[in-house]
């Protein structure tokens, strides 16, 4: 296990995710506000990791990713840059397969969401759905371990016996990883100190 698990063409969670539905990534805590609203809302005004707005946020549209439309070769050559967002979110990251057929918005692909917009877009794969989404266009759940992304339960409904189930199943492996990463990190600035340290004497 690692915390940036490669994703490639016959990875288990690839073949999962490439099969005509799009996909919605949320944490537990979000998802558990989506089934209390009913929609999956276009994002409320929070800027991303780097400080900046998404793309499709700019649009006041939900972020979708699209792993089928491309071609294989293209969706995997930007691997890089969407794989992190599997592993978004302690104990559990929750994909939700949405069928295109029961969107009632429009849908911007790349690169037409790029145009006229300054926020990052992940080419190939991220689509933008204006307005919000109904719960009920939801026909599939994806439950990814975050250190492990062969580690995934998928479920057509997701309640919350079964979310509860799966953050108890996985929240073990995930602190024993993140306490792991914390203690080699803390050895590599020990050792960078005193490397520091003996240059100077």
């Amino acid at each position: 296990m690692n915390s940036f698990p490669e994703i490639h063409a016959e990875h288990p969670l690839f073949r999962e995710l490439r099969n005509g539905l799009l996909w919605h990534r949320t944490s537990p805590n979000d998802y558990r506000q989506i089934q209390i609203d009913g929609t999956i809302k276009p994002n409320d005004g929070r800027i991303n990791r780097w400080g900046q707005e998404y793309a499709c946020q700019q649009l006041g549209s939900v972020s979708l990713f699209d792993f089928t439309t491309e071609l294989e070769e293209k969706v995997i050559w930007e691997a890089f840059k969407w794989q992190q967002f599997l592993g978004d979110f302690d104990p559990v990251t929750i994909l939700l397969g949405i069928e295109p057929s029961k969107l009632t918005g429009r849908l911007i692909p790349y690169p037409q969401n790029k145009e006229g917009t300054t926020g990052n877009i992940i080419p190939w794969v991220e689509v933008c759905h204006c307005g919000p989404i109904s719960t009920s266009a939801i026909t599939s759940y994806l439950l990814v371990c975050p250190i492990d992304y062969s580690r995934f339960k998928k479920a057509s409904a997701l309640n919350e016996v079964t979310l509860k189930a799966v953050e108890e199943e996985f929240q073990p492996l995930v602190s024993a990883e993140r306490n792991r990463l914390d203690a080699l990190h803390d050895a590599q600035l020990a050792s960078l100190r005193t490397h520091t340290t003996s240059k100077h004497l």
